[in-house]
């Protein structure tokens, strides 16, 4: 799943490089004494920043500088002291330096991947990574300020980390897969000037970007033999493995659970004050020896991460083929039609994408859901439900007829494969004809 970070200090990124993300002293699956970083993004390759990232280039960005020329991009802004209305003394957060959205891979992909010893699940992991942040690029947005609209630029910088375990809990660091993305404030509009990201798009979108990372995931597994079943929050989930052995295996998500639970608090925002409430110190074990106590765990339940990957070898791999694929992805957008229309009259595009990634895990990728989308924006299915105050936004939109375009109308011509052409309000846009700024919500119009 992935998991945004509330904004972090220009003080705190620099200070996690050094102490958390670059640091593999707690990867125990990692060679060397650093972490090797990578860049994505494309504001990052405008600037030529590719390969490994350099702490020099991190410290500029978190200040919102230029990683090369060290050049002020965006204002810095420093913490100051002031009264609120309770005449309380409150200081401010320094210069906001980023975000940091943490993709982690299911618990049973971490021990097939660490414990199990299969280095292929890694970098089907990395790659999943790397599809989803590209999917979440295309919606980050300027914060232009005033009264004026924020600007959809479609650029960011990234630095990527990945790590292999979890934070201790009673001295045993479980193996968890998992990559620390830090998403710098700071983009380019089209007319080259730079500016601070407005996050609300940011959050907006790691639903949908979940959505993205487990599908592609679930794709992959299956093509290396592995069989998956769905967890209980729609995790992709490696079949092999009890439920006594994976939650022995997650000590660190018990421990989060239980102080929520103590202070009777639920959701994201609480689960990560749980997190910093809870974490324990630092534990001077080598890297041999936590590989050795995950190993006797793995042995107390059977040797479990060693059978699955040698049943894994033995099972032919299943590649997605595109008619199987194409009727998955529109099943899965069906879904995701009814699912959202349910709700509200006008649906989000990553709502729709993510509801019908989500139904067809493991049996239809993004291309395939994009290109069922696409074909239903062009039908007239999905209608464009843009208005004057969302010029230049991703999330203006496209609404949906109500009726059913799966079920035969009287006078409707009908489409290859069933699904049958909806008309379209009188000048509604098409696909084609709408920027991609101006593509995101979509809804059913009453008949």
């Amino acid at each position: 799943m992935v998991t945004i970070s509330k904004p972090i200090s220009s003080g705190q990124a620099q200070a996690y490089h050094k102490q958390e993300f670059a640091n593999a002293k707690e990867n125990y699956y990692t060679v060397g004494e650093r972490v090797r970083g990578e860049w994505q993004g494309q504001l990052a390759e405008r600037w030529g920043l590719t390969g490994e990232v350099n702490e020099q280039q991190f410290a500029r960005l978190s200040e919102g500088q230029h990683p090369t020329t060290g050049e002020q991009l965006v204002r810095y802004q420093v913490a100051r002291e002031y009264k609120n209305e309770r005449n309380e003394t409150v200081r401010s957060m320094e210069h906001r330096a980023g975000w940091d959205a943490t993709f982690s891979a299911p618990k049973s992909v971490s021990l097939t991947a660490l414990v199990g010893g299969d280095e292929r699940i890694r970098e089907a992991h990395k790659e999943s990574v790397t599809v989803a942040l590209n999917e979440m690029e295309k919606y980050v947005q300027a914060r232009i300020g005033g009264n004026v609209a924020a600007q959809t630029t479609g650029a960011w910088a990234v630095a990527k980390f990945e790590h292999d375990s979890s934070r201790p809990v009673e001295g045993y660091a479980a193996p968890q897969l998992h990559t620390h993305a830090v998403v710098f404030n700071v983009t380019e509009t089209a007319d080259g000037n730079t500016r601070a990201l407005q996050p609300q798009e940011l959050y907006k979108t790691q639903q949908y970007a979940t959505a993205v990372y487990r599908s592609e995931l679930a794709a992959r597994l299956r093509v290396m033999g592995y069989e998956i079943e769905r967890g209980e929050h729609d995790q992709p989930e490696i079949k092999g493995y009890s439920r006594e052995y994976l939650e022995a295996s997650s000590p660190r998500r018990q421990q989060i659970e239980a102080q929520m639970a103590a202070e009777g608090r639920t959701g994201a925002g609480a689960a990560q004050i749980a997190a910093h409430q809870t974490r324990d110190a630092k534990q001077p074990l080598s890297h041999d020896e936590v590989r050795e106590r995950h190993q006797t765990m793995a042995r107390v339940y059977g040797n479990q991460p060693q059978r699955v990957l040698t049943e894994a070898a033995q099972r032919p791999g299943v590649e997605l083929m595109p008619e199987p694929s194409s009727i998955a992805a529109h099943e899965g957008m069906s879904y995701a039609r009814e699912r959202g229309m349910e709700r509200e009259a006008v649906s989000d595009e990553r709502s729709l994408m993510r509801d019908a990634l989500k139904h067809a895990m493991g049996e239809a990728r993004l291309p395939e859901i994009k290109a069922e989308f696409e074909s239903r924006v062009e039908s007239r299915e999905f209608i464009g439900a843009s208005g004057p105050c969302l010029h230049n936004r991703r999330d203006a939109g496209v609404r949906a007829r109500a009726d059913r375009p799966d079920e035969e109308q009287p006078g409707q011509p009908r489409r290859a494969g069933g699904r049958q052409r909806a008309a379209a309000d009188d000048g509604a846009a098409s696909a084609s004809e709408l920027e991609p700024a101006e593509r995101g919500r979509y809804g059913a119009d009453e008949p």
